[in-house]
């Protein structure tokens, strides 16, 4: 591994399977069998105007502590918890957008962090607890109990039916690219509509 660089969590920057991120909160390792990446925080006490309340990394942090997994099977867990936060609670759980990519629901940032493992699984090598909030605990353990047995390829074939990713395709063919944003909209009432069922 290279010699790691260290940022502070203010700074914005292309991720890479080499980068090192820190910040003053928290500080943990991401490895795969191709190498090693390192998971950083943003400043809890931040000030946002709706970009979420947390990282995207907490959240995806969140999970990997759960068990290791595949990038797909991340990105859909992540994508149903920031669906499910905006169905029950009307705000954006994490700072990302997912956009309707062929794969599925996929978030960019999210992305950009983990690609470098390809198909690898992805696992978490130290302890640590997300800054995560109890009450937002509860609806993120609601989402692993419901989605987490399943794997990457079949939380993909089941977003792959649901009407957020089918509306944001409307135009584009089965393997066409595709970057349009799954409004948050279109989650809320979808999924507040199976909720009720």
């Amino acid at each position: 591994m290279k010699q790691a660089e260290i940022f502070n969590y203010n700074t914005r920057f292309s991720t890479s399977i080499d980068n090192f991120y820190s910040s003053s909160t928290a500080e943990s390792m991401v490895t795969g069998d191709n190498g090693i990446l390192p998971v950083c925080y943003e400043d809890p006490n931040a000030e946002t105007i709706d970009n979420g309340k947390y990282s995207i990394y907490d959240v995806a942090d969140w999970f990997l502590l759960k068990e290791q997994m595949t990038h797909a099977k991340l990105q859909k867990l992540c994508y149903y918890a920031q669906a499910w936060f905006y169905a029950l609670r009307d705000k954006r759980l994490a700072d990302t957008d997912f956009q309707a990519w062929v794969q599925g629901p996929v978030s960019p940032a999210l992305f950009d962090r983990f690609k470098g493992f390809g198909y690898e699984t992805i696992k978490i090598t130290c302890n640590f607890n997300p800054p995560i909030q109890k009450e937002d605990l509860d609806l993120l353990n609601d989402v692993w109990d419901t989605y987490g047995d399943k794997t990457g390829n079949a939380l993909e074939a089941l977003s792959n039916r649901e009407l957020p990713w089918l509306e944001a395709r409307r135009g584009y063919g089965v393997r066409d690219e595709c970057s349009v944003v799954i409004t948050p909209e279109s989650m809320k009432r979808y999924y507040t509509s199976i909720y009720n069922r």
